[in-house]
């Protein structure tokens, strides 16, 4: 494919990239048959999904499943419950999803207090794009003495669709500089609700329409109280909704989803610092008979860059007090870098690097009765065991990296965030109406205080959304009411891909030992 103009392999959903929308209504079950055919295992996962008892069907390999092996299939099975909004799936085996296992999931609502505020609906997925596929990025990372940082990318897209100058493109490269933008169509004096997702690697984006104001109604499933701004600063796995209103001129007006370069640190010795990357992807917002070509101007920023969108803006549309109570449990971590001891760069919490366990996850574990205090070091494990309980989280961030931090099975309540060199004081916690959301940014330096309500069984991810990190081992695993998940059956077919996955990995050993043995026989 050639999202960008500039073809490469990519990692697709039923032949497409972004993956096909799927969607669902409140109360829903999925029932998802994923079958991989990419001659490398691979998990999905459902993010923003709580799996309320399917905590299986998370798709976190060594966590939560063993990975999908090539020519298997598995069905995720799933119920939205109670949940709306917006989400994304993508696969969790390695950097995989950034070479394109990713897509967009809706959960509609009945109930939708705004379903009457607009005409019609868009998703707009978010992307950071590279030109080499994560098995040559990751191994370049992976080297020891590595001194650079976060691989740089290539191309912004917007839903799929970005825009690259080919003269920069290697000799030999297929590659076309006129790759169509997305084109988003409007008519004059109706709404239209943008559902918007980050689904990058790396980047912060930023989103905004030329002329045109957004309405904030929604932040990674939570309703909000509406608010008016221009620009839409979006951390890797976040997503918002907004109503726009088409009351400008009949013409066509950029639509701007901007890599934020302030965002994306960057040193001579970084994976493709020299990058051609054009860090403005731009769209087209366009009006039923319009003719001209857009030369609309952009709005001047009326965000902090590199931080969250302003919590004023994130006031749940009802407040939430449940988080103002007794806290059952507390978890003190710091996140920050190291080296092993060949000199590899790792990502720590609280010193230690997690390292996925792909033939035996974590939730196969308890459920064999063996107690959450007993599992290795590098697993990251936390336990919280009070049924209803409220579990607060502090992280500290001890280096100068902001990091987008994701929970799954959960929303959490934001107590506090601290800026580098602020003192932390537990008065100026925002108990009585906290934002609300699983996706937030902890300042480099700084630090962070969320609180959540530790009411679903199972082995779920905290971890930063920066993918690089990911890998580099920036993952805790949250163990909640182990002493009632010991007591659940996981379904055969996910068990058995444990079975299947080491029966092919021990396959793969021996085909790789011949391939060598061969080899090694040519040269003599």
């Amino acid at each position: 494919m050639s999202p960008d103009g500039f073809e490469r392999p990519v990692w697709s959903v039923n032949g497409q990239h972004p993956g096909p929308l799927i969607q669902a209504n409140k109360g829903d079950r999925l029932v998802i048959n994923v079958t991989n055919h990419f001659d490398d295992p691979a998990t999905v996962h459902w993010h923003g999904m709580f799996q309320h008892g399917t905590n299986w069907y998370d798709g976190v390999p060594g966590q939560t499943q063993c990975p999908i092996p090539n020519d298997v299939s598995l069905v995720y099975n799933f119920s939205t419950t109670d949940q709306h909004g917006t989400y994304w799936y993508h696969s969790h085996f390695f950097a995989q999803y950034v070479d394109g296992l990713r897509g967009s999931l809706v959960v509609h609502d009945p109930d939708d207090p705004y379903l009457n505020q607009y005409d019609f609906e868009y998703l707009v997925v978010l992307s950071d794009w590279h030109h080499n596929t994560t098995g040559v990025l990751l191994p370049l990372q992976d080297a020891p003495g590595y001194s650079g940082l976060r691989p740089i990318p290539d191309s912004p897209l917007i839903s799929g669709l970005g825009r690259y100058n080919c003269t920069a493109a290697p000799p030999g490269s297929k590659c076309n500089s006129n790759q169509p933008l997305a084109v988003y169509n409007v008519k004059k004096n109706k709404k239209y609700r943008f559902r918007i997702i980050n689904s990058s690697a790396d980047g912060v984006f930023v989103f905004s329409i030329d002329q045109h104001k957004l309405k904030v109604i929604e932040a990674d499933g939570i309703y909000l109280k509406p608010t008016i701004i221009k620009k839409l600063p979006v951390a890797v796995g976040q997503r918002y909704s907004v109503i726009v209103d088409a009351n400008q001129p009949v013409g066509n007006y950029f639509i701007r989803g901007t890599l934020d370069k302030r965002c994306t640190p960057i040193n001579n010795a970084t994976i493709n610092f020299n990058s051609a990357i054009d860090w403005n992807g731009l769209g087209i917002l366009h009006y039923e008979g319009a003719i001209n070509r857009p030369n609309s101007k952009e709005f001047d920023d009326d965000f902090t860059p590199c931080r969250d969108l302003d919590k004023k803006h994130l006031n749940p549309i009802k407040p939430i007090t449940k988080y103002d109570g007794h806290v059952t449990d507390f978890v003190n971590i710091t996140i920050t870098f190291g080296r092993d001891k060949n000199q590899r760069l790792k990502a720590l919490i609280n010193n230690s690097s997690f390292v996925p366990q792909m033939n035996d996850p974590t939730v196969n574990k308890i459920t064999r009765d063996i107690d959450a205090k007993d599992l290795p070091k590098d697993q990251n494990s936390v336990i919280f065991n009070h049924n209803g309980g409220i579990a607060e989280i502090y992280v500290k961030n001890n280096n100068g990296a902001d990091h987008p931090f994701h929970m799954h099975g959960h929303v959490f309540a934001i107590m506090y965030v601290g800026e580098k060199g602020e003192v932390h004081d537990k008065s100026k916690y925002n108990k009585r109406n906290p934002v609300v959301r699983d996706t937030l940014t902890i300042p480099g330096n700084g630090f962070v205080v969320i609180r959540f309500i530790t009411d679903n069984p199972g082995v779920w991810a905290f971890h930063c959304h920066i993918e690089w990190h990911v890998e580099l081992g920036m993952v805790l695993g949250i163990i909640e009411l182990q002493d009632t998940l010991k007591k659940e059956t996981i379904p055969e077919d996910v068990v058995a891909l444990c079975l299947e996955h080491d029966l092919q990995k021990r396959t793969t050993r021996r085909m790789l030992n011949s391939i060598v043995i061969n080899e090694i026989r040519s040269f003599d």
